[in-house]
């Protein structure tokens, strides 16, 4: 019985799977890619928050590595270049979009804004600080709002932030602390800006 495409990866079956996609294989290339689709589409999902279009940049993903597998140095694991392609993919898309798009902040705190045991005033505070929290999110530049996302938002392990974003878990916990202090930073403007005009 033949191996499966992540048995076969275990026990050093990619090297050969690689050897044979490289001499134009394309079901080698299949069993090669397949055990890492799941989670291509989730990095796309999470940073593009469109199932279309994150199947669409997974598909662009796969098809640039099969293009470009000639390229592959063996320095790093399959799954960690396939990681930094479909990273870069997902970012071409962000920014071919005409606005920066985030999930709504306002969704992480649905449930507690929805609480029928919360009083109007509070309920309407609450609202005014999400919307605070979101402006200051939108005010961060690229590199820290997606670290945000990702550990706080999300809610990524630091080994799957630093795959996301192609850094190392040490990057990922100095990007992640100054985000934090840079975010803090920024809803206190924004929350003195809001009291000034209310």
């Amino acid at each position: 019985m033949p191996l499966s495409a992540s048995a076969k990866a275990a026990c050093g079956g990619e090297e050969v799977l690689i050897d044979g996609a490289l001499q134009g294989r394309s079901e080698a290339f299949g069993e090669l890619i397949e055990p890492h689709l799941q989670t291509l589409n989730r990095l796309a999902s999470i940073r593009l928050q469109s199932d279309t279009e994150a199947e669409d940049a997974v598909q662009q993903t796969a098809l640039r590595a099969f293009c470009h597998l000639h390229q592959f140095r063996r320095e790093a694991t399959f799954r960690t270049w396939l990681c930094a392609i479909a990273f870069r993919e997902v970012s071409q898309v962000r920014r071919s979009r005409s606005t920066v798009h985030l999930r709504p902040l306002h969704n992480t705190y649905a449930a507690t804004l929805a609480d029928p045991a919360v009083s109007p005033e509070l309920q309407c505070q609450n609202t005014q600080q999400v919307e605070r929290l979101h402006q200051a999110l939108l005010k961060l530049p690229e590199k820290y709002r997606s670290v945000i996302q990702l550990r706080d938002l999300h809610e990524l392990s630091i080994a799957e932030t630093a795959q996301s974003l192609s850094l190392t878990t040490p990057a990922v916990k100095v990007r992640h602390s100054r985000a934090r202090k840079l975010l803090l930073k920024s809803f206190k403007t924004v929350s003195r800006r809001g009291a000034r005009n209310a």
